[in-house]
């Protein structure tokens, strides 16, 4: 095999292995699915895709080149506006806050890549969480400092 490849990996079953082309970098897309999630596993795919290779003139590339930092403030920004705009009245102010909490979980995935981190670990912290207070959960962290 010639050329670069990139291996994604998800989960148990969902293995990919693809030749990354110079000219596109574009990742495969699998089959359309009535899963309403797909699509930020999808991205998380690109984003972790996009750590790797950097492609010039991507947005992702240029947050990932800024690191820790200029992403974290991406975050902030956009927590803020989805604040805003949860108080915002009506449809639009609904449509408004749908959109700013895309950009907050766009950047926030941004930032899993860059530390590494799949979507579908956050799925599985989420998951062992699941049925468990949040109050009994941080006193349970408070005990053992974590």
């Amino acid at each position: 095999m010639g050329g670069t490849w990139l291996a994604i990996i998800r989960g148990p079953i969902t293995i990919w292995i693809l030749p990354l082309s110079s000219k596109t970098n574009k990742s495969p897309v699998p089959a359309p699915s009535s899963d309403p999630l797909l699509p930020l596993s999808r991205l998380m795919t690109t984003l972790a895709e996009r750590a790797v290779t950097r492609p010039p003139g991507s947005y992702t590339t240029k947050l990932l080149e800024g690191g820790t930092e200029a992403i974290g403030k991406k975050i902030r920004e956009e927590a803020e506006e989805l604040i805003e705009a949860v108080d915002e009245d009506g449809d639009e102010g609904r449509k408004h806050a749908v959109y700013e909490a895309g950009d907050l979980i766009y950047h926030t995935l941004v930032m899993l890549a860059h530390r590494g981190i799949h979507l579908d670990e956050v799925a599985a912290e989420l998951a062992r969480r699941e049925g468990t207070s949040g109050l009994a959960e941080k006193a349970a962290r408070k005990k053992g400092n974590n």
